[in-house]
């Protein structure tokens, strides 16, 4: 709750109250005369005590009134803190970091280097302040570099080429050993992750061709001369797997929902593609072409005229999504004016100025003692955690975290707190010598960077083999989901899925969408009303696995989607089709499938056939 939506509650208690103090004054003024109350306009006590009192109960008042708005926040707010706490915090802001590699540099490597996922980068001091962001994917440096990307009409392939059926045009890929003595096969790279890049309707265009388009694909080693046709599509969207998360998610939470949150947050975070590269690395050679024969492509198509002006500065090679995180370590500091019990704590951060740093989250609470044995240290299980069973005895502490809504610009240090209890639920002193671990931001500091630096945007602790670490784009500002009435019950509506949601068609789904969407930009509710229809069908299909073959039932999905809707965010349809994808397989149980079926809305063809996926829900 603000502090600004706690005030028209506060000044509404109070008007009702001075209502009442002058009916109560005009029926029994000699009790109103003792109180220096009177039933004119002007309802105001003399006495300032009195007028304190009739304050701090209107105060007492707006908070019940709005928890009572709010549908009891208490009990819906503890249950996604359990299940799925991102819903409750603020989604940091986020960039896209490029580790340039120029052609020398490249020249000296005689292996490719992995920059892992997490490694803390940081920018130059803003107002005394260093900005600090994680790396999301990891990011291989090598020096095998990508030097051209063509759009090019299917008149263009070899003549002695057979084609398939509806070809129409080509996109080619080139890349090349930057280093003299080292080939391809000697390099032994089986994949590479590339990020597209444009104005949103190019990228759109560019990531649905490559995703849903392909008819074939060719692999062109400079040293032969041929083209050879692969056995499987050599491009494959990134950042759908749990590990590519952007933000901390808990084994027990399906990552679909987390997915869904990121595509409205940060949808730039889909517009990587790894390619395989394990059959070009066997035929050797220094250079080679990846060329993929695409439909639905006519030469005067808006989606062929986007893509004609193609080149290798739309397709790059060491990029990854960053976050605004990193780790730190906390301290308690006062005790808590508006936590809702006793013995609870502020948590502070350990040597960073309070302006430029924020609580994200707590991720573990340690106490460290000392004795001749050498310093012990006990780790103390969060009360929401299912760890309980292992430590069933009275004595054994937990920990429990308060997020205070209602902090403002001006109050930052109450914005998470820390408070213990036993097993028994009784409220116990924090204990001494804690060890505290905490994820922490720079609130909205990173919006202000200025990027395109010559000499870079980023810096990591020990020095990078890349030239610089330039950031592609101003960090997007920090967002968080909306607590409008009744926002919270209608999110856990949603999360509680079942089969006969799905028949209620598109509603929920677009319902689920709105309540996702963080930006709330035009182009964001353009897609959402672009979910046109949805119909579900009960089918039977002849499933084979490692452990089990035979006829399984299952669900048949068809989603009707106007395609020109999604143009704007610039991630196109194809990745909007696998988020719904897992998040659709949770309304079916294991025992059964979905499948889903993307159709366009304007024409009723056939956009997408995702294949069968296992039912992610659970059975009571």
């Amino acid at each position: 709750m603000s502090r600004e939506d706690l005030l028209s509650y506060y000044e509404r208690e109070l008007a009702y109250l001075r209502q009442y103090v002058r009916e109560f004054a005009a029926h029994y003024p000699k009790i109103a005369s003792r109180l220096s109350l009177t039933a004119g306009t002007d309802s105001d006590s003399m006495d300032p005590h009195v007028e304190r009192l009739l304050e701090s109960f209107a105060l007492m008042s707006a908070r019940v009134a709005r928890s009572t708005d709010d549908d009891y926040p208490q009990f819906t707010e503890a249950v996604l803190k359990t299940l799925y706490p991102h819903y409750l915090r603020t989604f940091p802001s986020c960039a896209i970091a490029h580790f340039e590699m120029d052609r020398s540099r490249a020249a000296q490597m005689s292996a490719a280097i992995t920059v892992p996922r997490g490694t803390q980068l940081y920018s130059r001091p803003l107002h005394g302040n260093k900005i600090m962001f994680r790396t999301a994917y990891d990011v291989t440096l090598s020096p095998l570099q990508l030097t051209a990307a063509r759009f090019r009409s299917i008149g263009d392939v070899p003549r002695a080429l057979s084609l398939p059926d509806g070809a129409e045009a080509l996109i080619s890929l080139t890349f090349e050993m930057q280093s003299a003595h080292l080939l391809t096969a000697e390099l032994q790279l089986d994949s590479i992750r590339l990020y597209t890049r444009g104005d949103p309707v190019f990228t759109a265009m560019l990531r649905d061709a490559l995703s849903m388009k392909v008819l074939r694909a060719y692999v062109e080693p400079a040293h032969l001369g041929r083209w050879i046709e692969l056995d499987r599509m050599p491009f494959s969207a990134a950042g759908m797997d749990r590990a590519d998360s952007l933000l901390p998610c808990a084994e027990s939470a399906d990552p679909a929902y987390l997915l869904l949150t990121e595509f409205f947050a940060y949808p730039e975070k889909f517009g990587f593609f790894d390619v395989d590269l394990r059959r070009a690395g066997r035929l050797g050679g220094r250079q080679f072409s990846l060329h993929v024969v695409l439909k639905d492509m006519a030469a005067q198509s808006a989606a062929a005229q986007a893509l004609a002006g193609l080149d290798a500065d739309h397709v790059l090679l060491g990029c990854t999504p960053v976050i605004n995180l990193f780790d730190m370590a906390g301290q308690l500091g006062e005790r808590s004016r508006t936590a809702p019990a006793a013995d609870v704590y502020c948590v502070e951060v350990n040597e960073q100025d309070l302006h430029a740093c924020a609580v994200y989250s707590i991720d573990s609470v340690a106490q460290v003692t000392e004795s001749q044995r050498g310093t012990q240290k006990t780790e103390f299980e969060a009360l929401e955690s299912l760890q309980h069973a292992g430590h069933a005895v009275p004595d054994r502490l937990y920990w429990q975290a308060y997020f205070d809504d209602r902090t403002t610009q001006d109050n930052r240090e109450e914005a998470i707190s820390l408070g213990f209890l036993n097993s028994r639920m009784e409220r116990k002193p924090p204990p001494a010598a804690l060890d505290i671990k905490l994820t922490c931001s720079n609130r909205d500091l990173p919006e202000r960077l200025d990027y395109g630096s010559p000499a870079g945007d980023l810096m990591m602790e020990g020095g990078s083999f890349a030239r610089r670490i330039a950031l592609l784009c101003r960090p997007s500002r920090s967002l968080r989901f909306g607590r409008e009435h009744g926002a919270q019950w209608r999110l856990l509506s949603q999360l509680s899925l079942n089969p006969v949601s799905l028949a209620a068609g598109a509603g929920p789904v677009r319902d689920l969408l709105r309540l996702h969407d963080l930006q709330r930009s035009a182009n964001s509710v353009r897609l959402i009303e672009g979910v046109k229809k949805l119909t579900v069908h009960a089918v039977t299909a002849w499933m084979s696995e490692r452990t089990f073959a035979g006829i399984v039932r299952g669900v048949e999905i068809r989603l009707s989607v106007d395609e020109e809707a999604f143009a704007g965010t610039g991630t196109g349809v194809y990745v909007f089709a696998q988020l719904m994808d897992r998040l659709l397989r949770l309304h079916v149980t294991a025992s059964g499938f979905t499948q889903l079926i993307v159709l366009s809305s304007r024409t009723g063809s056939e956009l997408l056939r995702c294949p069968r996926l296992a039912g992610g829900g659970c059975l009571i």
